[in-house]
Order: C-alpha cells, then structure tokens, then sequence
C-alpha cells in the first residue's frame, strides 16, 4: 500500500477530508500528517469554517486515534533544508522523513517540481489523487460513498446530492462519479 501526506487544506473542507480518510480506512492508501499539519488543520477550522475550539479539537482528536501510526515525526530538522515556499516547508518536510513520495494538496503552487524532485516527492492536487483512487478501485471508492450516506443523519441524502458537496473541492472526481451513477 502506497502513503501520502495530507497537507492541512485538504483536511479541513468536510466532504473532501471525509472521503479522504474513509478511502484509507478501506486501505486504499496510507494516510500520513503531521503534528504541525494537524495544529494548522485545527487553527484554520477555528478561523475559516467557524468550528468552536472543542469541535476542531475533536476532528483532530478523531483523526489521530483512527489512524495511531499516521503521524510523521523527526522531521523538524529537516526543514530548514526544504526550499519550497516557507509556510509549507514542514510538510516537505514530513513526506521527505516518512520516505512517502507524495503530498496531497490544493496548494499545489506552494509545491514546485524543483523543490520536489531532489527528494522523489510530488505535489498532487486531491482531483487527481481521488481520480487515481478511483482507477484503481471503483468498487471501493463507490462503497465508500454508500457508508458516508448511511452514516448521514441529514443532507445529502443520496448519492447524487453527495457528488454536488464534492463539486468545490474536487469537480473533476465529482464529474466522473456523476458519469458512473447515470
């Protein structure tokens, strides 16, 4: 099974972090973050979606308890080494000390193949990563989204309605999943 870092923003927007890790609670891959990753997920739950600090600590909490060995630690002396952009050197970082040739983000600028290459690493947009996961397995991607639904108590309803909350984030695997289910 291959890993991946989860940089901070693709933890934060509820539907993508959802399908994120349900997709690595079936085994599709292994997810990897963080300490860093997770106080800045935790921080901008706080500032841009509004969660009281108990609520942004919980999904933190949650998330390390649902995956004990996801945490990438002993990178912090490799920062000053990264030279992609400074505020996500840390994740560089991490992906370069858990030896994961991966990072998923929505920020792929601060990720440039230069600062990448030297350590084997690269910058992939969630579109693409959750694309790939679904190359891979639709049976298991299509399963997924059945157990986000059944676990709802309210909207989305079905499975159409689920593909629409996934729009913003990821329109092109939203595109694709709209395709499968007509």
């Amino acid at each position: 099974m291959y890993s991946a870092v989860l940089d901070a923003c693709v933890l934060i927007p509820y539907p993508l972090f959802d399908v994120l890790l349900r997709c690595a609670d079936k085994s599709m891959y292994r997810p990897l973050w963080s300490n860093d990753i997770l106080e800045e997920t935790e921080r901008n739950l706080i500032k841009h979606l509004n969660l009281d600090s108990e609520r942004a600590a919980k999904r933190v909490k949650t998330m390390r308890q649902a995956f004990p060995d996801a945490t990438v630690t002993g990178y912090e002396g490799l920062i000053p080494a990264m030279t992609n952009d400074p505020k996500d050197r840390h994740v560089l970082a991490a992906a370069v000390r858990a030896n994961t040739g991966l990072i998923v983000t929505a920020n792929i600028k601060d990720f440039a193949p230069e600062h990448l290459e030297p350590y084997g690493v690269k910058a992939i947009h969630p579109d693409e990563f959750l694309l790939d996961l679904l190359d891979l397995s639709q049976i298991a991607v299509a399963q997924t989204l059945h157990e986000m639904l059944a676990q709802n108590a309210g909207p989305p309803t079905n499975a159409l309605e689920l593909v629409t909350t996934l729009d913003e984030t990821v329109p092109k695997f939203a595109a694709e999943l709209t395709a499968l289910l007509r």
